[in-house]
């Protein structure tokens, strides 16, 4: 693992959410390798509950899950940090399924990043390392 990605990010919080408990449980464990602060949720509205007690400095969200899917995700933590009057937060979706009528929604939405599940660690890392420092 490249330990710049240790020191140059100890502090940055990121919120995944994920409905498959083996993909959130691999990303806490990939984001805390890479020196970032994760947390990780299950669905949409856990998510929001987590915003509302701390600030983050990323979201990665999954596009299919009950409930919420990522797209309304999005749209709820852009509401409550215009509401809340606070920066908005890099977004980065994650999915397993090649599905353009969702990548054409998500880029209608402004969603700057979209990575299909698997993805190679090196990579990942580097979007992460693209979106936080905007």
């Amino acid at each position: 693992m490249n330990t710049e990605h240790v020191v140059h990010h100890r502090k940055k919080r990121i919120l995944a959410v994920d409905d498959d408990g083996l993909v959130r449980r691999s990303l806490e464990i990939l984001l805390r390798e890479a020196g970032y602060d994760p947390t990780v949720a299950s669905n949409g509205q856990e998510a929001l509950g987590f915003l509302v007690q701390r600030h983050f400095d990323l979201l990665i969200t999954d596009i299919r899950m009950p409930g919420m899917d990522g797209l309304q995700v999005i749209q709820a933590v852009r509401q409550y940090c215009h509401e809340m009057k606070k920066q908005p937060i890099p977004e980065i979706v994650l999915t397993a399924y090649n599905d353009e009528q969702v990548r054409q929604s998500a880029i209608r939405l402004g969603v700057r990043e979209f990575l299909l599940k698997p993805f190679k660690v090196d990579e990942f890392l580097k979007v992460l390392d693209r979106n936080l420092s905007r």
